[in-house]
């Protein structure tokens, strides 16, 4: 595993794992990325589970659960928690649709302060954040929860789903140089 950095992830993807996910369930745990047509701040770490690439997102969730891990700047782990990573609703993402968010490149200085930390915070605890895909990943699919198989995606399912998506784009790419 290499150094972790954010990633956004591409909307039309994102939108086509939901409506997977919805046909075979009736709802999705994907995260929306847009709500009311604007694009909602939304990025992520991409580690390696069971030989897929996985989007976990970086959120703006702040309590403790046992499939998340929170994002704590300072040294006072109480009050200096700036979100979490979300592993209940992680899921595989093929190399195309990601593309690393440029820090350097925010416009806000705020914001650039704010992902340095967090990012910073990734990269120091890289060890623990790919053990936690790995369970998280491993109690779902073994269905060893209902509680936790209940709140987060499915990853087998999304998995298929990002063979088949990607598939699709190779089938369409010779097309595209005749036109």
């Amino acid at each position: 595993m290499g150094i972790l950095s954010f990633y956004d992830v591409d909307k039309n993807y994102v939108d086509y794992l939901k409506q997977v996910e919805i046909k075979e369930r009736g709802f999705s745990c994907v995260p929306d990325i847009e709500y009311d047509g604007n694009r909602k701040f939304l990025c992520g770490v991409v580690l390696e589970v069971n030989e897929h690439k996985y989007y976990v997102p970086v959120t703006s969730y702040k309590t403790k659960q046992s499939e998340n891990i929170l994002i704590v700047i300072g040294k006072d782990k109480h009050s200096n928690v700036k979100g979490s990573l979300r592993f209940n609703y992680m899921f595989p993402v093929p190399e195309n649709c990601i593309t690393e968010r440029i820090i350097k490149n925010e416009p806000d200085s705020g914001r650039r302060i704010f992902l340095n930390a967090q990012l910073r915070f990734c990269i120091s605890n890289a060890k623990t954040i790919q053990n936690q895909a790995k369970r998280t990943y491993l109690i779902v699919t073994r269905e060893l929860n209902e509680g936790l198989l209940r709140n987060s995606c499915m990853f087998k399912l999304l998995e298929t789903a990002c063979a088949d998506y990607e598939a699709n784009l190779r089938a369409k790419k010779p097309n595209e140089t005749h036109k």
